[in-house]
């Protein structure tokens, strides 16, 4: 009798073909994935060229010891402070002072003895001072507002210190400039501005991020939106509309200065591409498209002579452009692109030849010239970094706070200790100024002595 095949029992069949075939998928899925975060885009010629370019540094400050606004002096996150401690004792630098804060993810603006932070204060979001020395509050300026979002409430942007005045931007988009002169312990408004009734803005996703950037007598900002209100600058003593334009969606990236073949332009990394305009008009000169899932370009443009660096987040990655111009037309040339530099919340420094930023969680080391990848360092999450006297301060999403030298050779912690367990209250970026580390969470501001002694 002649015997019948044998059927393979369904628990089998499950062990023997699919467990083995969707391994073999998603071993598949991983490599390609890993394939195209090294796959990179190059013009050879503009590659050779950048490789022996000379670099140009954004001009030292006049004052040193200031923190002015968003990323410092220059908008570069470097400071050019000297005389600061190479290692910290195993529980951090000494404490000179704390004061409790709401949530929200400003940095500080400090100059003139004024260490300027924002945060949501009950249904208020709240403009505070304090003396930088003693901590103590010199001044609050509460405007009813309240920004709420699952992934953390309060307001984004940096307060701007310009003299006598303080201009802040709240989460729900409405901008302040405030009259508080450096000895003052009051604050009074000089004129606000509400995006939404001026400019009919939509509201981002995450709230209104980018922090507005003051240059002479102007204020640039994103309102974003259609019918030519993307874009626009404001007398910076009136508030006044001086023109408006465009009709780009809004991202959290704020915008920039830059000087190619001589002449000034600001740069906008909007929703969907980098955008220069004329200063005096808005006139759009060039632009590069850089779309990003929900508008998600958040780090700043990082300006290196002719050259621009822009990076973002959600697997998007980075690309380096020479701004050239032929004739009366400007040309963005993609010198290279690829995605082993995708700066999330953050934006990178620059110190040299090298970049120092978050790859998504790991801290990375690239060189600028070349886009090669020279390390990678784990155990911060996501993060920020800052660069002063050729070491980095590096705050991760998990609360450590690490100093770091500026080398490519390979990461070397100096120092490390646990600043707060708060998850992503975290995402606030830490300012030295006048031998003093500013860090804060969501629920406290906290100043750290860091000069060394002399």
């Amino acid at each position: 009798m002649p015997t019948q095949p044998r059927r393979l029992r369904s628990g089998r069949i499950f062990d023997w073909v699919v467990i083995p075939v969707s391994t073999f998928v998603f071993l598949g899925l991983v490599l390609y994935h890993y394939r195209r975060l090294d796959e990179q885009h190059a013009d050879t010629k503009l590659a050779k060229e950048l490789a022996s370019e000379t670099l140009v540094d954004a001009p030292i400050p006049k004052i040193s010891n200031v923190w002015p606004g968003w990323r410092g002096p220059n908008r570069d996150g470097v400071s050019t402070e000297t005389n600061i401690l190479t290692t910290w004792p195993t529980d951090g630098p000494k404490e000179l002072w704390r004061q409790p804060v709401g949530v929200g993810y400003s940095s500080f603006a400090v100059a003139d003895g004024r260490v300027i932070t924002t945060f949501q204060d009950g249904d208020f979001e709240a403009v505070v001072a304090y003396d930088a020395d003693s901590g103590k509050e010199r001044w609050r300026f509460r405007h009813p507002a309240q920004y709420r979002n699952s992934f953390g409430d309060g307001p984004r942007a940096t307060p701007t210190i310009a003299g006598d005045f303080v201009y802040s931007l709240g989460g729900t988009g409405v901008l302040h400039c405030l009259k508080a002169k450096a000895n003052a312990d009051f604050v009074e408004r000089v004129w606000s501005l509400d995006f939404a009734q001026v400019f009919n803005a939509r509201m981002p996703k995450w709230g209104v991020g980018h922090t507005p950037l003051i240059d002479g007598d102007r204020i640039y900002i994103m309102p974003g939106g259609a019918d030519g209100n993307a874009f626009a600058a404001l007398d910076k003593k009136t508030g006044a509309i001086l023109w408006k334009k465009h009709d780009d969606e809004p991202s959290y990236a704020s915008p920039i200065a830059g000087v190619f073949a001589g002449e000034k332009q600001i740069l906008f990394f909007a929703g969907a591409r980098l955008v220069a305009v004329a200063p005096d008009t808005g006139e759009e000169l060039w632009d590069h498209p850089r779309v990003v899932d929900s508008n998600c370009n958040i780090a700043t443009p990082i300006v290196v002579g002719d050259y621009v660096f822009i990076s973002a987040g959600y697997n998007r990655g980075c690309a380096v452009l020479k701004i050239e111009k032929a004739g009366d037309t400007w040309k963005p040339a993609l010198v290279y692109a690829h995605r082993r530099m995708r700066n999330h919340f953050s934006t990178s420094v620059r110190r040299g030849d090298f970049l120092y930023g978050f790859d998504d969680t790991n801290l990375t080391c690239m060189n600028f010239r070349t886009g090669e990848i020279l390390w990678k360092e784990r155990g911060f999450d996501k993060g920020s970094v800052l660069l002063v006297a050729n070491q980095l301060i590096i705050y991760g999403e998990n609360g450590i706070l690490a100093l770091a030298d500026a080398t490519p050779k390979e990461y070397t912690e100096k120092s490390r200790f646990t600043f707060t367990k708060n998850g992503r209250s975290c995402w606030s970026v830490p300012v030295l100024a006048n031998g003093k580390l500013y860090v804060r969470d969501h629920e406290r501001l906290v100043c750290f002595d860091v000069a060394a002694k002399k």
